[in-house]
């Protein structure tokens, strides 16, 4: 059986579009089908984190696995790529 984890998956279009989405609780290879394909669906727990104007022209994928934690300050949270997970 696949970990499931929290995952950021930044979406790049060939218009130039980037989205960064937070998958909460699924496979990596789940939670990019699920911001290419099912972002909108009620099952998932998928959230619009930001969405900018980008230089690509392309459609591209990067999923990184993170984790909620404290900010340096501890008076915080925030959302952080697990480091050594690609």
């Amino acid at each position: 059986m696949q970990k499931k984890s929290n995952y950021i998956v930044s979406r790049s279009y060939i218009s130039p579009k980037t989205e960064n989405w937070l998958v909460e609780n699924e496979t990596k290879e789940d939670a990019k089908y699920i911001v290419e394909n099912q972002n909108q669906n009620p099952l998932y727990k998928c959230t619009l984190l930001s969405e900018k104007e980008s230089d690509g022209d392309y459609d591209d994928c990067i999923v990184k696995e993170v984790s909620f934690e404290k900010t340096k300050d501890g008076k915080h949270f925030d959302w952080k790529e697990i480091e050594g997970n690609k």
